[in-house]
C-alpha cells in the first residue's frame, strides 16, 4: 500500500474511521489514537509502515502524497495519513524509511486507497550525463495531475492488526515498472502508471531509517523511545517506537563518537525532544528495531547544520565536487543540485557510521566515495562550507565487471558509483603518484579477508565498501562485500505498445499490431510472445549490466522463484480504469496467473512487465520473487 504515510502535523493523531452501515464496528474502535505512548486498548493495534523504492531512471522523484486509507474486511475504512506530504522517492533505493507507527482499530485489512498529486512534481532524469527536468504524462500524453489508486491484498497474506502485536507493511514505489521514459527531444518525457507494491511482514528488508525527537531512555532494557517524524519534517509525531541498541551500536552525539552502552548513557543525559536518526534492522519474530548506528543532536543532518548528500566526483586540495547533491537546510527545505562545491578544512571531522573505531582524516575522502557533509550553505557563493563541520563516509555501491583476481585483489572495469556513470568522475590525484591514479578500466579492489571463491571473468558484480584514501592508490577501493549478479538480483524490464505509436529505443516510431504480449500463462510461469513488438525496454539488468532480450537465442521463461531460497513472492497486477486505477497483490503465483488470465480474456493488454529475482543464463530462465504486470484499460469486444 504504498507511497504511504509520510505524515506531518503536530502532536498525536486520531485515525478517522468511516463506518460501514451494514457491518458496523464497535464505537470504541473509532477512538484509536496515534500517540507517543501507543495504545493499551483491546480494540486498537499498531501498524508500522515503511516506504522504499526499487531502482529507476530518476535522480529526483518528488511528488505529493495526498492521502492514504486502509479498509477492513467489513468495509470500515481508516484514514491513516494525517496530512499531505512532499516525498522524494528516488532517495529510498538503498533504505526503507519508517514513516508511521499508527494506532488503528483491530481487524483484517484487505484494501486501501492512495492519492498522489503530480501538479507541482519535481522529477529529474539523467541524460547524457546531465540532469533534466522531466515531464510526466499519462498514456494519452496529457500532463498528470492527481492519481488515485485502489489497492487490494490477496487473502493469503492480509494485514492483520491485533492488540499488542505490531504488523509491518512495507511499501515499494517501483519507479522502473511505473514509467516508460523517452529521452528523445529537448526534455525527457515519462509516461506514468504508478506501481506500488505492498508486502505484509516481508521476508527481506532493507536497512530502516528511523527519525524523530527523543522521548526517553531505558538503560536497563538497553533501548530508547522516539516520536516518529519521517523525512525532513520539523513538526509532527507519528507514533512512538522503541529502538533497541547493543554492544556494537555505533553512535555520534553532537560530533562525539561512542560505541555500545556508552552511547546510550550519553543519550540518557540529553533532554527529551533532542533530534535522533537511527539506521537499523527490523526483526520479524520479535517485531523490534535494532540500531546499527545512531546520530543525535547536531550530528543529525538538518538539525543544527545544513547537510549535503552525494558522490565525490573530483577533488582538488581541500575542495570537493559532489554530484547528485541533495541539500537539506536547517529550516527543513530540501533542494536537488546537479553538482555542488564543498570546502573542507583542518577542523572538518571525518568518520564512518558503524565504524567509529577508525581514526580518519581529510585524506580519507576520495573520488567515488558516497558522502554526507554537515556545515553551512552559502547560496550567494554557491559553496557548501564544511570547514568546521562533519564528513560522514557512507557505504558506497560500485557496479563493475571482473577481469582478474588474486587472493587479496580484484581487478575490475568500474561501471558506476551509486548508479552514476564512471565517465563523470575525475580520478586525478587518487594515486600515490600520477601513474597510479585510479583507472576505471582496471580498477583495483582490496578483497583481503572476504574469503571469496573464484569469480568468473566478465561476471557482473556489485561491491559495497569505501573508496581508498585520496593519494594512496592502489588499491582503489576497499570492499566489505561483493555480490555476483550472475547468480543473484536481476531485474527484467519489458514494455509493449498495442496499436499505438510508441517511441522505440532507436528513436523510431511505428504502428504496432494487436499481438498478445504473453504467449502462454499457467500456474507455473509465463512466456512472452516473440511475435509482439517491444517498446524501448526489453532488458535484463544485473547491477549496471544490461542484457538485451532481443540478442538472446530466445525469450526467457518467467517462473516464480523457488520459495525455499528466495522466501515468499509478491506478484502485482496494475490496471487503470476510466478515472482511477487499481493494484492487486498476490503472494502465490497461481492466484496471480488466474486473475491475470481473466483480465486478458476480458480484453486487457499488457503494457509493461517488471520482474525481480534470478536469471539463469544457461537455462534462459528468470525466477521471479517479485513480478509486476501493468495492463491497459480493457477494450470493448463486440
Amino acid at each position: 500500500m504504498s507511497a504511504l504515510l509520510a505524515g506531518c502535523g503536530g502532536g498525536s493523531e486520531t485515525t478517522e474511521v468511516i463506518p460501514d452501515p451494514i457491518n458496523p464496528i464497535p464505537p470504541s474502535s473509532s477512538s484509536c489514537e496515534t500517540s507517543d505512548s501507543g495504545s493499551n486498548s483491546d480494540s486498537c493495534g499498531t501498524v508500522l509502515i515503511g516506504m522504499t523504492d526499487a531502482d529507476g531512471d530518476f535522480l529526483q522523484y518528488e511528488v505529493e502524497v495526498v492521502s492514504l486509507s486502509l479498509e477492513r474486511v467489513n468495509g470500515a475504512r481508516v484514514d491513516v495519513l494525517p496530512s499531505s506530504n512532499i516525498v522524494d522517492f528516488a532517495q529510498y533505493v538503498d533504505v526503507t524509511e519508517l514513516v508511521t507507527a499508527a494506532t488503528v482499530p483491530v481487524g483484517t485489512y484487505v484494501r486501501g486507497e492512495i492519492t498522489l498529486d503530480y501538479t507541482e512534481a519535481n522529477i529529474y532524469i539523467e541524460k547524457d550525463g546531465e540532469a533534466h527536468l522531466a515531464t510526466v504524462v499519462d498514456e494519452s500524453g496529457e500532463a498528470v495531475g492527481e492519481v488515485t489508486l485502489a489497492l487490494t491484498i490477496d487473502n493469503r497474506n492480509q494485514l492483520v492488526i491485533a492488540p499488542g502485536v505490531p504488523a509491518m507493511l512495507t511499501a515499494d514505489f517501483d519507479l522502473a515498472a511505473s514509467h516508460t521514459v523517452n529521452l528523445e527531444g529537448d526534455a525527457p518525457v515519462a509516461e506514468l502508471y504508478p506501481v506500488l507494491v505492498a508486502e505484509v511482514n516481508a521476508d527481506e528488508q532493507k536497512d530502516f531509517r528511523m527519525r524523530g525527537p527523543l522521548i526517553e531512555v531505558d538503560e536497563t532494557e538497553g533501548d530508547y523511545r522516539i516520536a516518529l517524524r519521517p523525512f525532513q519534517h520539523k513538526q509532527g509525531r507519528l507514533g512512538g517506537i522503541d529502538i533497541v541498541t547493543d554492544s556494537e551500536t555505533s553512535w555520534e552525539i553532537d560530533g562525539e563518537a561512542y560505541v555500545g552502552a556508552t552511547g546510550l548513557t550519553a543519550l540518557a543525559e540529553l533532554e527529551a525532544g533532542t533530534a535522533t536518526l537511527a539506521m537499523g534492522v527490523f526483526n520479524r519474530s520479535s517485531r523490534e528495531f535494532t540500531a546499527d548506528s545512531v546520530l543525535v543532536g547536531s550530528s543529525v543532518p538538518g538539525a543544527d547544520l545544513d547537510a549535503v548528500f552525494g558522490h565525490v566526483i573530483a577533488r582538488d586540495g581541500d575542495r570537493l565536487t559532489v554530484r547528485g547533491a541533495n541539500l537539506v537546510r536547517v529550516d527543513g527545505e530540501v533542494q536537488f543540485n546537479q553538482t555542488m562545491d564543498v570546502q573542507l578544512g583542518e577542523m572538518t571531522q571525518v568518520s564512518k557510521p558503524r565504524r567509529q573505531h577508525e581514526m580518519l582524516g581529510l585524506q580519507d575522502i576520495s573520488v567515488g566515495q558516497r558522502i554526507r557533509l554537515l556545515g553551512s550553505w552559502d547560496a550567494e557563493s554557491a559553496l557548501f562550507d564544511a570547514r568546521e563541520g562533519h564528513a560522514h563516509l557512507l557505504l558506497t555501491r560500485l557496479s563493475a565487471t571482473a577481469s582478474a583476481q588474486t587472493d587479496s585483489t580484484l581487478e575490475a572495469a568500474a561501471l558506476t558509483f551509486g548508479g552514476r556513470e564512471v565517465a563523470m568522475f575525475d580520478f586525478a590525484g587518487t594515486g600515490a603518484s600520477a601513474e597510479h591514479d585510479a583507472d576505471p578500466a582496471a580498477y583495483e579492489v582490496d578483497i583481503a579477508g572476504l574469503g571469496l571463491g573464484t569469480l568468473g571473468m566478465g561476471s557482473p558484480l556489485q561491491l559495497r565498501g569505501y573508496v581508498a584514501p585520496f593519494g594512496s592508490a592502489p588499491a582503489d577501493f576497499n570492499a566489505l562485500s561483493i555480490t555476483d549478479f550472475s547468480d543473484a538480483r536481476a531485474r527484467l524490464l519489458v514494455g509493449w505498445a498495442h496499436g499505438d505509436e510508441e517511441e522505440t529505443e532507436a528513436g523510431e516510431v511505428g504502428e504496432v499490431g494487436e499481438v498478445s504480449a504473453i504467449a502462454s500463462l499457467s500456474a507455473t510461469g509465463l512466456t512472452l510472445s516473440a511475435d509482439s513488438t517491444f517498446g524501448a525496454k526489453h532488458h535484463i539488468l544485473r547491477g549496471s549490466h544490461r542484457t538485451d532480450l532481443l540478442e538472446l537465442d530466445g525469450l526467457p521463461a518467467i517462473e516464480p522463484a523457488d520459495s525455499m531460497f528466495f522466501g515468499r513472492g509478491i506478484y502485482t497486477i496494475a490496471q487503470r480504469g476510466s478515472d482511477s486505477g487499481d493494484l492487486v497483490f498476490f503472494s502465490d503465483f497461481e492466484s496471480f496467473a488466474t486473475e491475470l488470465d481473466s483480465r486478458l480474456m476480458a480484453g486487457a493488454m499488457v503494457k509493461r512487465l517488471h520482474a525481480r529475482g534470478h536469471y539463469d543464463d544457461a537455462e534462459n530462465r528468470f525466477g521471479a520473487v517479485a513480478l509486476s504486470v501493468v495492463l491497459r484499460e480493457a477494450v470493448s469486444v463486440e
